[in-house]
């Protein structure tokens, strides 16, 4: 990737493009999963998901959020890139970012039909505990 993608920890002027990530990527998410019943909007469903009590990091390209991975504790509970910027080693870097802080066992949960995503947790060290859970001991 030419362009330099900077890893840093979330702000709260960063909520509306980090609004925009969500709700692309989870969209995204839901389709590959086939439950796009459950979307809905981060501004909709922040209340439900919790994301904010998680510890957050944002990758920006061009000061521009194109992604970001959320964890608490042992869990891993989100990481986005937007479409066009998935393939580049963002999600990578993103998950490099975050592994050392997590309690291990670490966890999160995939769609089983996410091969993408769970190529990308492999290469970092989770293995398949169910068609969907990973766990990095």
């Amino acid at each position: 990737m030419s362009e330099e993608v900077i890893i840093r920890k979330y702000k709260n002027t960063d909520y509306v493009q980090l609004c925009k990530v969500h709700d692309e990527a989870r969209m995204q998410e839901l389709i590959v999963g086939n439950a796009v019943d459950l979307y809905a909007p981060l501004e909709v469903a922040i209340y439900k998901e919790e994301l904010f009590s998680e510890t957050i990091y944002v990758a920006e390209v061009n000061n521009r959020i194109v992604g970001f991975v959320a964890f608490k504790e042992n869990e891993l509970g989100y990481i986005y890139v937007l479409k066009d910027f998935q393939g580049k080693g963002i999600g990578g870097k993103l998950l490099d970012t975050v592994i050392p802080y997590l309690e291990r066992p670490a966890f999160l949960e995939v769609f089983p039909s996410n091969i993408k995503a769970k190529r990308l947790y492999k290469s970092r060290g989770f293995v398949e505990e169910t068609k969907e859970k990973m766990i990095l001991d």
